[in-house]
């Protein structure tokens, strides 16, 4: 099984460390959740995954080249609707009419398609940005608290639809929630202070 090789990473900002000597393998094709307090690391984590920091020391390899992700902040263009975001983010030839079937089993609809995404909700957001990233073509989802503004019932409504759409794509995910890691499955891995790796639960 092909694999993502972390090798004793670290990383500090001003002189704190953020993660201290983490390393962990993580199986590519499958579904692997980081959880952790609050400051632990975890986005770091997912930045130097991307390529967006680079680590003060350690290394990464086997990360596929092709990527999405949901940030924590949405990033969407908000003077558009739901529908311009995507063509936008994915291309002038992206099918249309996928676009809405997709945001329709997000229960994004009506009029909600119809206003400009400054205007729709915390929650009607996060699933905008959730779409654009499933929908990308990629090898690798990079998931950063995508469920977070959503209640119970659409939160599990979002979490079925990435397992529905993932085609096998590797999936790594942050969340500080039980029920979220739970609900798409995969091996959770724990961190500590400093973004050790305490442990993992499959």
């Amino acid at each position: 099984m092909k694999q993502i090789i972390i090798s004793h990473l670290c990383k500090s900002y001003g002189g704190e460390p953020v993660l201290s000597d983490f390393s962990a393998e993580l199986p590519v094709g499958e579904v692997t959740v980081f959880m952790g307090r609050s400051g632990c690391g975890k986005t770091t984590l997912l930045r130097l995954l991307m390529g967006l920091e680079k680590p003060d020391s350690g290394t990464v390899s086997g990360v596929p080249k092709a990527m999405s992700a949901v940030f924590q902040e949405d990033r969407l263009f908000e003077a558009f609707h739901a529908v311009a975001n995507l063509k936008g983010a994915l291309g002038k030839d992206a099918d249309e009419q996928a676009i809405r079937e997709h945001l329709s089993q997000l229960e994004l609809t009506g009029e909600a398609l119809k206003k400009p995404v400054l205007e729709l909700s915390g929650g009607m957001r996060r699933r905008v940005a959730l779409a654009r990233a499933v929908l990308a073509e990629s090898g690798i989802l990079f998931l950063d608290e995508p469920f977070d503004g959503l209640d119970g019932v659409t939160k599990k409504k979002a979490a079925e639809y990435v397992k529905r759409h993932r085609e096998g794509r590797t999936v790594l995910l942050v969340t500080h929630d039980r029920a979220e890691a739970e609900s798409l499955g995969g091996t959770i891995i724990f961190m500590d202070k400093e973004g050790e790796n305490h442990g993992r639960e499959n």
